[in-house]
């Protein structure tokens, strides 16, 4: 199971989580942010960041769970940072027993026997500069990204391993488990012998169901190992009467990139480097994100608590000593012809095109180029490209449409107007803008539309002095307080529906004067007819009459 999840349902594809990747681990090129497990070091940003609540921190929660179902010992190496929630010392113990855990036992021991490890380092003074190695995300970072600085790693395993290693001499059978603020140390966790098990001080108030705004002021005063959690805190744990080494703290994922930059530059050497990820130190850390405000109350505690607090000359207890391995990355190469297609294929065809906004989430356009060669970014998303696109498919389709358009504003007075709209109006040399829109296009009822338009509404008007007949589309934007005209250009449909009218009309015409030209031919036929029968019947008569008389 993934350490950090994607809650898909969440998730708004805002990037944020993107932009804020310092290592640049979380793929979006299935349309979803993706964790790449083998390049992400956990330092929680994206977890910090994600204003939907969309990322999800898998601890050992149901492992803790089901110990305690089978009756296990489970003893807690509870992080010195729990100060960052303003409880007491004596309610959180008193909260762990009451869950069932068998034993409290605060990291600082094991903080304490770290710093005698890196006290003797630095009077040994064989290293060309010593890195803290308290903070799990910063070894990871310096195993994947910078491997040519494991040698000034300092060869000492954690606070949280070196406490989980002396409880567990004394209670070689039962279970350990951490509870801190930070997500990378469930990995650490996962790969060590110390630690059976890490919680978060999120999981601490689920698993205890605790208010989590029932806090209280904290009384935290003791041994100065205390002092880890917040910037600088290590530091004064070796400082006394160490000669050999300068001392720095740095803290924050960007200023511990830079740094590491500075010391593969040779920029920095003879230095006790003090390194964190979280800004804060540990009083920063992602699981402690709905209690950074409260952070400043506890750097004002630990300050108290270093100011009273004298430390001694602690003698150390246990081997601490351990390697960093190097964990190589899959590191793809690309051609710059190969960079330069995947830019130009953005828009970005010349070097006044790469803006380098960072919206992408990729600090510069060649970056996100390599991201998306690498199958990590979203070969679409860019977003002035876009923008540039949108604006120029918009301005082309309103420049080029055969149909008029004109944008006014509540006083009907004209905002914007295209060039069909000039041509149809007559108006192509003419300053229109900001002028009246009756002076243009003299209509009262689409004066009467606009006072109170709140739809979208459609008529057709006839204009004899353009010698034009549109059909209108008065569209409203109130967000705006703008109102659109569209005006359909209906002059030749009707030229043609007046002109297929005079074609009937004259069918009509010429068909009514052929059906009375031939009523007329056939009264002439039938008054022949009835002539031309009469006299023949007449010399019929006489005909007979003769016939009669000489038969007789």
């Amino acid at each position: 199971m993934s350490i950090i999840d994607l809650q898909e349902k969440n998730c708004k594809n805002c990037h944020h989580c993107v932009r804020n990747c310092p290592v640049k681990a979380i793929s979006f090129s299935t349309g979803k942010p993706v964790i790449v497990e083998e390049e992400c070091i956990l330092c929680g940003n994206c977890y910090v960041i994600c204003p939907h609540h969309a990322k999800k921190v898998n601890s050992d929660i149901d492992r803790v769970k089901a110990w305690f179902n089978s009756n296990d010992r489970i003893h807690i190496s509870l992080a010195p940072s729990f100060i960052g929630l303003l409880q007491s010392e004596t309610r959180m113990k008193e909260m762990l027993l009451e869950m069932g855990f068998t034993s409290i036992e605060e990291t600082a021991i094991g903080a304490a026997e770290v710093s005698a490890h890196y006290r003797k380092l630095c009077g040994q003074g064989h290293m060309s500069n010593i890195i803290s190695t308290c903070c799990p995300v910063v070894v990871k970072l310096i195993q994947t990204r910078f491997p040519q600085l494991l040698s000034q790693l300092a060869p000492v395993i954690s606070p949280m391993r070196a406490s989980g290693k002396l409880i567990k001499e004394k209670y070689p059978q039962d279970k350990v488990v951490f509870i801190g603020p930070c997500i990378a140390k469930i990995e650490e966790g996962v790969n060590c012998e110390e630690i059976d098990a890490v919680l978060t001080f999120e999981d601490l108030f689920d698993f205890a169901q605790v208010d989590k705004q029932e806090y209280f002021s904290s009384s935290f005063f003791g041994d100065i190992a205390r002092s880890y959690p917040a910037t600088g805190g290590i530091l004064q744990t070796i400082n006394g009467g160490q000669k050999k080494y300068q001392m720095m703290a740095v803290d924050g994922i960007g200023p511990v990139i830079d740094c590491l930059l500075a010391i593969v530059d040779h920029q920095i050497e003879g230095v006790f480097i003090e390194m964190s990820a979280c800004t804060g130190s540990c009083l920063g850390g992602p699981m402690l994100k709905g209690a950074q405000q409260r952070r400043w109350k506890a750097q004002q505690i630990l300050s108290v608590t270093s100011q009273n607090n004298y430390w001694p000359m602690y003698q150390i207890q246990s081997e601490c000593h351990t390697q960093y391995p190097q964990i190589p990355l899959k590191q793809q190469t690309f051609s710059s012809q190969q960079i330069g297609q995947v830019l130009r294929s953005l828009g970005k065809t010349t070097k006044e095109h790469e803006l380098n906004c960072g919206a992408c989430g990729y600090e510069t356009c060649k970056a996100k180029a390599i991201g998306v060669l690498e199958g990590k970014a979203d070969p679409h998303l860019c977003l002035p490209f876009a923008l540039e696109q949108a604006q120029s498919i918009s301005n082309l389709i309103i420049e080029h449409t055969p149909n008029g358009i004109i944008v006014v504003n509540e006083h009907e007075m004209i905002k914007e107007i295209n060039p069909a709209a000039r041509e149809y109006l007559d108006c192509v040399n003419y300053p229109v803008i900001h002028w009246p829109l009756e002076a243009i296009l003299p209509n009262e009822e689409i004066c009467s539309e606009l006072r109170t338009l709140a739809e979208v509404r459609y008529f057709t008007k006839e204009y004899p002095h353009l010698s034009k007949t549109f059909h209108h589309a008065l569209i409203p934007i109130p967000k705006q307080n703008i109102n659109v005209i569209i005006l359909m250009d209906l002059t030749e449909e009707k030229n043609k529906e007046r002109k297929i009218k005079e074609y009937r009309q004259t069918i009509m015409d010429i068909t009514q004067k052929v059906i009375d030209e031939q009523m007329r031919t056939v009264q002439e036929i039938a008054s022949l007819l009835g002539e031309t029968t009469a006299k023949s019947k007449i010399a019929l008569t006489q005909l007979k009459k003769t016939v009669e008389e000489e038969s007789q």
